[in-house]
């Protein structure tokens, strides 16, 4: 973690709805980086709405950091992506690699994420940063270029 950040958590408002994971820098509050998914434990599938990390903050492990949080306790789900951009592309066939889970780009929705699609989050709560495996490394390195 580096000094004067915050991790919040967005719990979803509903069964199947959107969570949430932002990285904020103290004392102002802004999120640089910021996560939202959606998970349905009922069909086991899991959809990563968008993922970003402000430039000044990428290549230092955030985005692998915040899809390891994503992914807990559902590394066996099915996961897909929203249409990601080049180097969003390129991030997730990094972590597909890292992790041999398959985040499909063709954004697989169920019925129960679907209409959960409007509710609110739920209140939100400070949660410990997801840890790096070992003490100033990534889980995986994306030293080619390849992630956030």
């Amino acid at each position: 973690m580096e000094e004067g950040e915050v991790w919040a958590y967005f719990p979803p408002g509903a069964p199947a709805g959107y969570r949430q994971l932002r990285v904020c820098q103290v004392p102002d509050g802004e999120d640089f980086a910021r996560l939202t998914w959606q998970v349905c434990g009922v069909c086991r599938r899991g959809l990563v709405r968008k993922i970003r990390v402000a430039e000044r903050w990428q290549r230092r492990g955030y985005g692998s950091r915040m899809m390891m949080r994503a992914l807990r306790d559902c590394e066996t789900y099915t996961w897909t992506t929203t249409k990601q951009s080049e180097y969003g592309e390129s991030f997730f066939a990094a972590l597909a690699a890292a992790t041999g889970i398959d985040f499909s780009p063709d954004s697989r929705a169920c019925d129960h994420m679907r209409a959960a699609r409007g509710a609110a989050h739920g209140e939100s709560r400070r949660e410990p940063p997801q840890p790096y495996d070992s003490p100033g490394e990534p889980r995986w390195s994306h030293r080619d270029g390849l992630g956030c």
